[in-house]
């Protein structure tokens, strides 16, 4: 591939697009797949792209429909898909914004869409596999809640000063101040889950500690190497110059503890190093990636490469999310466990006094 061929220009990109309006937040994970795969099998049956849009327009929510129209729209008056996708405001994930315009850049956007429909069935598939391994212990953890705070209520009942109690809780008042408690807890951490999935907060750094770690950092590292890989395959088999194909393949990992390098990587390339010695430079890419792609720059085969180590990063990626499944559902099973435990010895030790209290008189 060559190094000094300038980026290539869309003509469509000049077009200017205006705000659509942000209402209802982000498309959800089915609805995402079941989108990129209409898509991607209309693309590939020939179907014009307005034509394909305006079909996708009469499906799923008002909402849905209304940012289809709009994508229909700006398509219509010649924008390019990628730029009319963004225009939609955090409707569509990140993700999907780049690997649009990857397609587009190379002439494979129904390739793409149809990929992006598998990746996003596998989404949902990993998170109905994580949800299913952690009901029992839930359940579990929510019955040992449920059980304390009842315990708190009746020990009040039986008397106004009871020898035992739950850290100095009982009665009507303790058992409202420990469900307060527990409320402000359990909604602390469901905040926190929605805020990352919404994209509300900034969680780069926590990201960037996580990647440092030996069991999550491995896993979160192959969810990334996953998506570059495949994305530059499609990237460096067409006519990008290889500045614009490392860029486009970086920025699909959506993770700035990547993206902060590709401003420098484009220069090494732009002195005339190869691609591997651009990724090189990072220090942050694992060395195995690193001979794969000097591997496939010194074959000539770069792309085909890629597509092959993308497969076995993918194949990394189920594995991790099923032992982090399982490391789920044993975190909330000692929780739960935690809890009993301490209850019991709590009340073990406030009966010991008690009967020594009892001997001494």
């Amino acid at each position: 591939m060559s190094t000094t061929k300038p980026p290539a220009k869309d003509p469509r990109d000049a077009f200017e697009l205006p705000e659509t309006s942000r209402t209802g937040g982000r498309i959800g994970l089915q609805s995402l797949s079941r989108f990129c795969h209409n898509i991607g099998t209309g693309l590939h049956a020939g179907v014009d792209v307005r034509r394909v849009f305006e079909t996708e327009s009469n499906r799923g929510t008002m909402l849905h429909r209304n940012k289809v129209i709009e994508i229909r729209d700006h398509v219509a008056r010649g924008a390019s898909v990628s730029s009319a996708i963004k225009a939609s405001n955090g409707y569509f994930p990140p993700l999907l914004c780049e690997m649009v315009e990857v397609g587009e850049r190379t002439g494979r956007l129904e390739q793409i869409f149809i990929r992006l429909g598998e990746y996003y069935d596998q989404l949902v598939k990993l998170r109905r596999t994580f949800l299913m391994g952690i009901a029992w212990p839930m359940l579990e953890l929510v019955g040992a809640i449920l059980v304390i705070g009842l315990f708190i209520l009746i020990i009040g009942m039986v008397s106004d000063e009871p020898p035992m109690t739950f850290f100095g809780l009982y009665g009507v008042r303790g058992a409202i101040i420990y469900f307060t408690i527990v409320g402000l807890i359990g909604g602390s951490i469901g905040l926190t889950i929605v805020s990352a999935m919404k994209g509300w907060v900034n969680l780069d750094p926590i990201f960037s500690l996580l990647m440092r770690l030996p069991f999550i950092g491995t896993g979160l590292q192959n969810v990334a190497l996953s998506r570059l890989t495949w994305a530059l395959a499609m990237a460096t088999d067409s006519d990008l110059s290889a500045q614009r194909a490392v860029e486009l393949a970086v920025r699909t990992t959506q993770s700035t503890y990547y993206m902060r390098f590709i401003d420098g990587m484009k220069n090494v390339i732009g002195r005339g190093k190869t691609i591997h010695e651009a990724f090189a430079t990072t220090g942050v890419y694992p060395d195995e990636f690193l001979a794969s792609v000097e591997t496939g720059e010194i074959a000539g085969s770069l792309s085909e490469t890629m597509l092959i180590v993308s497969r076995d990063y993918e194949e990394r990626t189920k594995t991790f999310f099923r032992v982090l499944t399982g490391v789920a559902g044993t975190l909330v099973f000692l929780t739960v466990a935690g809890i009993i435990i301490t209850m019991i010895f709590k009340m073990a030790m406030q009966y010991i006094g008690i009967l020594n209290d009892a001997a001494n008189f």
